[in-house]
């Protein structure tokens, strides 16, 4: 018998994925324009598109401990967590996170994250986990 947390994993989803967001990826190398004679970036590839939630690190930081009593937070280094149901596919390193409609926070719409790494995977999981990487939002210097 394997621990279920389909109820963890859809009470989750009921109370704080109400966003909708995209990820995408490229959807091949760049193109050839002839009129311009530039190189172009195809369309991007649309891997999922529907619920989820963007939390910045304020929203509970893990705490793992892992030798002699050290803790020190999750990743310090990404502020950004993507949550996903477990059913959407797996987001790849690099690819591109979009909000197209916030449940609450309109600032979020438009943004764009990097996923720093793979979209994590457990044998126990309620939903998806995934670090991010914010790109610059609008009206930020580079």
């Amino acid at each position: 018998m394997t621990l279920d947390l389909r109820f963890l994993g859809a009470l989750v989803e009921d109370l704080v994925m109400g966003d909708t967001i995209q990820i995408s990826r490229p959807a091949g190398p760049p193109i050839l324009n002839p009129d311009t004679g530039d190189l172009e970036a195809p369309p991007p590839h649309v891997v999922y598109e529907g619920p989820g939630a963007v939390l910045d690190d304020t929203a509970a930081p893990g705490i793992t401990v892992p030798v002699a009593g050290q803790p020190y937070p999750d990743d310090p280094k990404t502020t950004y967590r993507l949550l996903t149901p477990v059913d959407a596919p797996v987001a790849a390193r690099d690819d591109t996170v979009r909000v197209l409609r916030a449940a609450q926070d309109p600032a979020l719409v438009g943004r764009t994250w990097r996923c720093a790494q793979p979209g994590l995977a457990a044998t126990v999981i309620a939903v998806r986990v995934t670090w991010l990487d914010e790109n610059n939002p609008r009206g930020a210097s580079p």
